[in-house]
């Protein structure tokens, strides 16, 4: 999986979703999902698969016929889940949701890189893949979970392997994910033929995680950490290994784990539970129950005995120190006192480590984990130094920060505070979780995996009951020097071990266990766009602020919102860009009435996610928008939270120092990455506005510069002249009382005006200058490629539905023609995407493509690439390509109108542009009407090759270019 860094903080909105486009790649992916609230992936985390091309011909044969199977045994109920046992030893758990109007079917294998034996380092994320590549029943799996409209992806980690799919709810839809999941257990293709093709883009992936020196330190840090136990392998596994892994093993491994007494399907959303009983029935029932008996892991890790240190020296700018302590299996009861450990120590701003290292200015970030995992895992730390600034002073704090709460003397002891704090913070977590049953159907593979997803409800428990006695002693108990990596081996007399504790007897700790009371489940609302029209209430506040609510009941209580502000004119923000960029980063961390902490504790005590974004951009002025993720009964006070902080920002000296150095930091650390720079390459040369326009999109040389010049008194000086409410809007979807939210709208957000009037800077078209760049990186395994072109149209042009389906075909989905040649055919990427971006208020827009490959297939990538977009331009498209894409195309858009927060963002912008969804609409019926013929004339009048500017990024004086 590869890490993905946050995009560069003040490029234009365009540029940083096309970044997003690259952090999702690939598009029609959902992405991992993270093993607990709030915890990133890691190279030893999830890593996420591949989507098929053409199977081969060689199948791996149907399972055989089996005598009648009885019918499927109820084996527990917990809060609204319920648990059932097929004749063949297969879990299956279903979990109704009527709010959602979309289905998730979730199987999991109990196999992962634990299970990997010697020279099949990587097998079970290469097999994965593989399981893409088709059935004889379902040839093309990505395109036929794109024609349902489907989100889909796989995963693998260390004890499980999953795929899911999330699917507009029909009885059609859950048929089709059923059959297809049941036929996949049994009769992938795992042909030769195949996985030659595959491995060049395995490889890839495995390249792009070696381009992030923090993932490959990580990676060094458990396989010292680790002697004995798979725990220290990455899951992406070992580079000769997947290269040279023969089909005839990778399908004996299939076919040892891939089997229904191996294996949990959850279904989750809105369908009928007996009907979906039946399908498992009928499709995953047939499969026989193996004769084989699955080998079990035995392999226990001995107490480590000693520190010990890794020294990883590549190119970058940013240092990066970590420090990694053997810990407990996730079923453990000291488990959630190790998660409680970790939020004592990295949390804003309360944390240990944040405030010795981060608000002292030794490091500019601290991060942490503790990974649940069958087998006594890790708890985690990492800071980042900036650049030029020792790492010892840092890996010294550390470790006298982190081993001082295990030596508890009075100045270092936890407090009481701190636990409650974090027991608020995961309270919350799981509670918004639980509104989302397609989440929470993905999350009970982590808790399946650890032996039993009861497990999730015990940890849940356990985090209520935790005491500040446990925290203590567990800290106390493996926060030393012995159990440490990071320093180096002492002999010593009499050394102090941490315990080695065994994995729990997960079954009797889970015996009739019963959970309790279910959640308010919701009504089944048909988010059509006739029925959220009809529900949609619109209006303005005195001041101007526009309105929009839509108001549902929702399971949980759960409810979106989302509020934007437009500010400023091209005389206000002239060479005030960057300060406007960071002013929404500062407010969370405080008003004139509250901490930045005690705004945290009040978030977490109202259930509550806020998200600030926005600055200034290409797109149009400045903008601020605010996300907010609550329930019913809190959203008053969360509202009334927001403005607050909006309206009252405190603009503290020191939390803006804290700010700016995290900004720098993350300039520094994209200086190195060829990704990032060749964004900017491209985006400089489609908006190529002088120096000094306040269009002009800088280097990251020049940001630096700029941040590092901007002072705390540019940020208030802004955001008194220039916000306001006066050019705002707010949208609220979900379950709430419009008569309760209403008076704190128009008294929070009412009479909010800004001194300055906002006028939208126009940004006219500007033709492409064609060309080509190269830019080098050294020591940089993983190479991007990309090429753009400009284009004068706006969104309500006649000729946009077809120039829209022509960014859809050419890059735009999973099956696109760069994605298919680059992937599928030839081998040579991971990922690409792209599309056509095209603007709502100027005439202007661009077709972009890209994708990542190895430095030395970079040169033949964008070549096939620009190959691609020449044959398009001149045979057009078929009737039979159109056909599907429009299937597709408007499948993704359905099942999009399923989540609240898309809702809220699109009827948001909306209210700015003066549509209704009536516009999406109308769009997607002129999607719907055209014909190749339409294809054919938008890409004779909009799409030339020859114009097209291109960029390659990376390593290519190692790869001989």
């Amino acid at each position: 999986m590869i890490r993905h860094r946050r995009p560069t903080p003040s490029l234009p909105p365009v540029v940083l979703a096309a970044a997003a486009v690259l952090a999702a790649m690939p598009a029609a992916l959902s992405g991992c999902a993270g093993p607990l609230p709030e915890q990133g992936t890691t190279p030893t985390g999830p890593t996420e698969g591949a989507a098929p091309g053409d199977p081969a011909a060689a199948a791996t044969p149907s399972a055989p016929a089996a005598a009648p199977a009885g019918p499927p045994q109820q084996v527990t109920s917990v809060e609204g889940i319920r648990e059932y046992r097929l004749d063949n030893g297969m879990r299956v758990l279903l979990f109704p949701d009527a709010s959602q109007a979309t289905v998730t079917v979730n199987v999991t294998y109990f196999v992962g890189s634990r299970h990997e034996g010697y020279g099949e380092a990587g097998m079970a994320h290469l097999l994965e893949h593989m399981v893409f590549k088709g059935t004889p029943t379902h040839a093309d799996i990505w395109k036929l979970l794109e024609d349902h409209g489907a989100r889909f992806n796989g995963t693998t980690w260390v004890d499980r392997t999953n795929y899911f799919e999330t699917l507009p709810a029909s009885d059609e839809n859950l048929s089709f994910a059923i059959a297809l999941e049941a036929d996949r257990m049994v009769n992938s293709s795992i042909a030769a033929e195949a996985l030659a093709k595959e491995f060049s883009v395995v490889r890839n992936e495995f390249e792009a995680g070696e381009n992030d020196p923090r993932s490959v330190l990580e990676e060094r840090m458990y396989s010292s950490a680790y002697l004995w136990h798979n725990y220290g392998k990455s899951t992406i596994g070992n580079k000769s290994d997947i290269e040279r892994v023969p089909a005839d093993s990778l399908r004996r491994f299939y076919q040892r784990y891939y089997q229904p007494d191996n294996a949990m399907v959850v279904v989750a959303g809105r369908f009928d539970e007996d009907r979906a009983l039946a399908l498992i029935q009928e499709h995953f029932g047939a499969i026989p129950r193996p004769a084989r008996e699955l080998p079990a892991t035995y392999t226990v890790e001995p107490v480590q005995d000693g520190e010990r240190e890794v020294i990883l020296r590549r190119a970058g700018d940013v240092g990066v120190v970590g420090v990694l302590y053997h810990g407990v299996p996730g079923a453990h009861e000291d488990f959630v006192a190790m998660e409680a450990l970790v939020h004592v120590l990295t949390d804003e701003p309360s944390g240990r480590l944040y405030q010795a290292l981060v608000e002292s200015g030794l490091a500019s970030s601290v991060s942490g984990a503790a990974y649940s995992w069958a087998d006594p895992g890790v708890v985690q730390f990492f800071a980042e130094v900036p650049s030029g600034k020792p790492l010892e002073p840092v890996r010294d704090k550390m470790i006298e920060v982190i081993e001082g709460l295990g030596r508890a003397r009075a100045t270092q002891a936890i407090s009481a505070a701190e636990v409650t704090r974090f027991q608020n913070r995961e309270r919350k977590q799981l509670e918004l979780a639980m509104t989302q049953s397609q989440r929470i159907a993905i999350w009970l593979s982590e808790y399946a995996a650890m032996g039993d997803w009861r497990l999730l409800f015990v940890y849940r428990d356990r985090v209520d009951s935790l005491d500040l006695a446990r925290v203590q002693r567990v800290a106390g108990a493996y926060f030393k020097r012995s159990n440490r990596t990071v320093g180096m081996f002492i002999p010593t007399a009499e050394p102090a071990r941490a315990p080695a504790p065994e994995r729990p007897d997960v079954a009797a700790l889970t015996d009739g266990y019963q959970g309790r009371g279910e959640m308010a489940k919701g009504e089944a609302f048909d988010p059509t766009v006739d029925n959220v029209e009809a529900r949609t209430r619109r209006y303005a506040l005195d001041n101007g602020m526009k309105v929009a609510l839509l108001a549902k009941e929702t399971r949980g209580d759960a409810v979106e919102a989302t509020i934007t502000i437009h500010y400023g004119s091209e005389r206000d923000l002239k060479g005030k860009t960057t300060a406007a960029d960071m002013i929404p980063e500062m407010l969370l961390r405080g008003s004139k009435r509250r901490s930045y902490q005690e705004v945290r504790d009040e978030l977490d005590r109202l259930k509550a996610q806020v998200r600030f974004g926005g600055g200034f951009g290409v797109a149009g002025s400045g903008t601020a928008t605010a996300r907010i993720t609550t329930t019913r009964d809190n959203l008053p006070e969360v509202l009334a939270l927001v403005a607050e902080l909006w309206q009252e920002p405190a603009f503290a000296p020191s939390e803006f120092e804290i700010v700016r150095k995290e900004w720098i930091a993350r300039l520094e650390e994209s200086m190195q990455d060829p990704a990032q720079q060749a964004f900017t390459s491209l985006w400089r040369r489609l908006y190529d506005f002088p120096a000094g326009d306040v269009r002009y999109v800088p280097t990251t040389a020049e940001e630096l510069a700029q941040v590092r010049r901007v002072k705390i008194g540019d940020l208030r000086a802004l955001h008194s002249r220039l916000w306001g409410a006066g050019s705002a809007e707010i949208t609220i979807v979900g379950d709430f009382d419009p008569a309760a939210v209403e008076p704190v709208l128009a008294r929070r957000f009412g009479g909010w005006k800004a001194a300055r009037d906002f006028t939208r800077i126009p940004v006219p078209y500007r033709k492409t200058k064609p060309g080509a760049d190269v830019l080098s990186f050294a020591d940089k395994k993983n190479a991007f490629v990309g090429a753009t072109q400009a284009i004068e149209i706006r969104d309500d042009d006649p000729a946009y539905p077809a120039l829209e389906m022509i960014g859809y075909i050419l890059a735009g989905s999973g099956s696109s023609r760069v994605m298919d040649r680059l992937r599928q055919k030839e081998g040579l990427s991971y990922g690409a995407f792209g599309g056509v971006f095209v603007d709502s208020t100027d005439r202007r827009g661009m077709l972009f493509t890209a994708a990542i490959c190895a430095p030395q297939n970079a040169e033949k990538a964008l070549a096939l690439m620009m190959e691609e977009i020449e044959k398009l331009v001149a045979e057009g498209v078929s009737a039979e390509e159109l056909a599907d894409a429009q299937k597709s195309y408007l499948a993704r858009f359905e099942s999009s109108m399923a989540r609240d927060g898309f809702l809220a963002g699109t009827i948001n912008d909306g209210l700015y542009l003066g549509r209704t969804l009536a516009f999406q609409a109308e769009l997607n019926q002129r999607i719907a009407a055209l014909t190749p013929a339409d294809i054919a004339a938008a890409l004779k009048k909009f799409v030339h090759p020859a114009e097209m500017y291109r960029v390659r990024a990376g390593d290519f004086g190692g790869a001989g270019q």
